[in-house]
């Protein structure tokens, strides 16, 4: 199925008309003509690359599951997937989100109509060219389900419906960092402090930020999780870790200490700007 137009809009208007990739400042309309392109986290064919079979089609092609990328950074991320694995894509898509703006523009909109245009077409002609010969089986655990069969259907077709959708809840729990705009943009900004702390002696900005996520991963034993699901209680724990347990040990942050400079911006000092 086609990426919708509704999503599409919605990409560009959280996109900033800049790449998603933090160290990348392409534009993604340039005058009247749009070099974006939508880059699956999770690919939407078996063998494409961070492939999750258990996506189904409408969360393949979901809002969750997208990026706006320039056509360098779309190559590079689905050339390289252990570099930009599902967490280190989830995480910059994220954070660039987060800065954005909420509403689009009139030239947007219409280059996000010509973006769909094009990915429906793809999509339509992809169907088109896989004839079913055998058994057709769909099965929807949200209450519905939408079936097309391109080619010569030469045999049954089972649609199995399941219970009805749950209601969509938000990303985050309630009283967890990443529900707390404030919270989630100051860890942020300390990893981001990380990341440049550590570029002199590594320069692969998409390592560094999967090493950061991966020690608070660690430290906090989230599994699965991300550090959006910290409790919002652990704040104060969350930070000290990333203050004296990560900046400090780095080449710059010990340079830091040794001068008698501060760190960092205080949470206050964060919130206000200074």
């Amino acid at each position: 199925m086609p990426v919708s137009l509704t999503v599409v809009k919605r990409l560009f208007a959280k996109s900033g008309n800049q790449c998603a990739i933090p160290w990348c400042h392409a534009p993604l309309v340039v005058e009247d003509h749009s070099i974006a392109e939508i880059c699956h986290i999770r690919a939407r064919r078996k063998g494409g690359p961070r492939y999750d079979p258990a996506l189904t089609a409408a969360e393949k092609d979901d809002f969750k599951n997208l990026i706006l990328l320039c056509p360098t950074h779309h190559t590079e991320v689905d050339k390289s997937p252990v570099k930009y694995s599902v967490d280190i894509l989830t995480e910059i898509k994220e954070m660039h989100e987060r800065e954005s703006q909420k509403e689009i523009t009139p030239r947007m909109a219409e280059q996000a109509a010509l973006i769909h245009a094009k990915q429906s077409k793809k999509t339509t002609n992809s169907i088109k060219s896989s004839p079913v010969h055998g058994n057709a089986d769909a099965r929807a655990s949200s209450g519905g389900v939408a079936v097309a069969i391109g080619g010569h259907n030469q045999g049954k077709i089972n649609i199995h419906v399941g219970s009805k959708p749950k209601k969509e809840t938000g990303r985050y729990p309630a009283n967890s960092i990443g529900a707390d705009a404030n919270l989630s943009g100051y860890v942020d900004y300390l990893c981001d402090l990380y990341v440049k702390f550590m570029s002199p002696i590594e320069r692969d900005e998409a390592a560094l930020w999967g090493k950061i996520g991966k020690h608070i991963k660690t430290k906090f034993r989230l599994v699965k999780r991300s550090r959006g699901h910290i409790p919002a209680e652990k704040f104060p724990k969350l930070v000290e870790f990333l203050v004296y347990e990560k900046l400090a040990k780095t080449p710059v942050g010990q340079k830091h200490v040794r001068n008698g400079m501060s760190l960092c911006s205080t949470f206050q000092e964060w919130r206000e700007g200074k």
